[in-house]
Parts: C-alpha cells; sequence; structure tokens
C-alpha cells in the first residue's frame, strides 16, 4: 500500500526558466521578467515559447506549432501562431519591429535565439 501511495504522489513540474537578452522568461509562473517589473503571459504564449525553447535556434514550422499547441492542422487563414509571436516579440523583444530573439524562419516558421 505506501509504495502505491509513493507512485500516486504527484511531483512538482520543474521550475523552466531561460534568458531572453535581458529579461527572464518563467514559463512555470507565466511571466516576463523586466528589470523594472513582469508581464503575465497568456497560456498560449507559453506554450509557443516552451516549444521554441525545445528547439532553441532551429526553425520550428508553423503547422508542427499549430498541432503541438492548438491540436489543429493548418487552414489557408490560419493566423494564429502569428498572432501569437507579435504579441510575444512586444513582450520580449527591446525593439518588436527588428527582432533579434523571437525570428521569422522565412516559408518555415519560427525560432528562438537566446
Amino acid at each position: 500500500m505506501h509504495a502505491a501511495l509513493r507512485r500516486a504522489e504527484r511531483k512538482p513540474a520543474p521550475k523552466l526558466q531561460f534568458k531572453v537578452g535581458e529579461r527572464t522568461v518563467d514559463l512555470t509562473r507565466q511571466k516576463v521578467i523586466l528589470p523594472k517589473g513582469e508581464l503575465p503571459l497568456g497560456y498560449y504564449e507559453s506554450e509557443v515559447l516552451r516549444v521554441l525553447h525545445e528547439h532553441v535556434g532551429e526553425a520550428v514550422p508553423r503547422n508542427e506549432l499549430l498541432e503541438r499547441i492548438w491540436g489543429v492542422g493548418v487552414g489557408p487563414a490560419d493566423r494564429t501562431v502569428d498572432n501569437h509571436i507579435v504579441s510575444l516579440r512586444r513582450k520580449l523583444e527591446p525593439d518588436p519591429k527588428n527582432p533579434r530573439h523571437l525570428l521569422t524562419a522565412h516559408a518555415v516558421g519560427y525560432k528562438l535565439v537566446l
């Protein structure tokens, strides 16, 4: 019985933090920590960053992000991923119009550069 109880115990998820430039992303708390405060991350923003962080420096196809996070394939007018990337750039990039960390891999998808 003790062994069954030990197996049933839930272990806390590991704290997942990483630096993006001068900002720290805390996926556990769903926040971006800036030198002068914090910005909240939405669920889907956190998931996009989690997948990109798993493949840091590599291009992740848009359709892979859609399938893994939203569970849907690519539609002809599907801008879901693109809209979340725009929002994340506003939170992570010093100059969102000239990104250095959340880059577009043309005709492929997106990549995270730390």
